[in-house]
């Protein structure tokens, strides 16, 4: 039986490569690196499930926010609207605010894990997803209910200012 494909989008190819090696070392997985989400569209594309079967190869992808020409949030909204909901997105990036926690939360993240982070809370990530929990939308409830209560946390940041 063929490995599950993971995907890591970052501009910066060291972080990417080694996300991916780590991965990779689980032997649970197989990965593919792109450097940029015009990269990454072609990785999906070639991809793509045909004969009528539906789906993607890529069943999991680890998205940066910060990228040049396209950034991850237009690369989440563009694989949601071209592949769907199927393929397990989960955000790592050094930026986390308002906006783009309510961006990632509508493009329906299984996460969205701040930098730095520990590798061990990726790969629970991606190996939960792989459990069932994406199924019933769990991991996805589980995402929104932590962008509640970070927005609860801004709010009172905002009042104590």
């Amino acid at each position: 039986m063929d490995k599950p494909l993971i995907m890591v989008v970052d501009d910066d190819r060291g972080i990417a490569d080694e996300i991916a090696r780590k991965i990779k070392n689980t032997d649970r997985y197989e990965t593919i690196a792109a450097y940029s989400a015009k990269e990454a569209l072609s990785h999906l594309a070639k991809n793509k499930i045909l004969l009528g079967l539906g789906g993607n190869r890529i069943k999991v992808i680890i998205l940066d926010i910060k990228m040049p020409e396209m950034d991850g949030l237009q690369f989440l909204e563009k694989v949601r609207k071209d592949y769907g909901p199927d393929i397990g997105i989960t955000m790592l990036t050094a930026y986390e605010d308002e906006e783009k926690w309510d961006r990632s939360t509508s493009g329906f993240v299984i996460n969205y894990i701040k930098k730095p982070f520990k590798f061990e809370e990726l790969i629970e990530t991606v190996d939960r997803f792989f459990k069932g929990f994406q199924e019933e939308g769990k991991m996805v409830l589980e995402t929104f209910e932590k962008h509640i209560n970070k927005k609860e946390e801004w709010k009172k940041e905002k009042r104590s200012e």
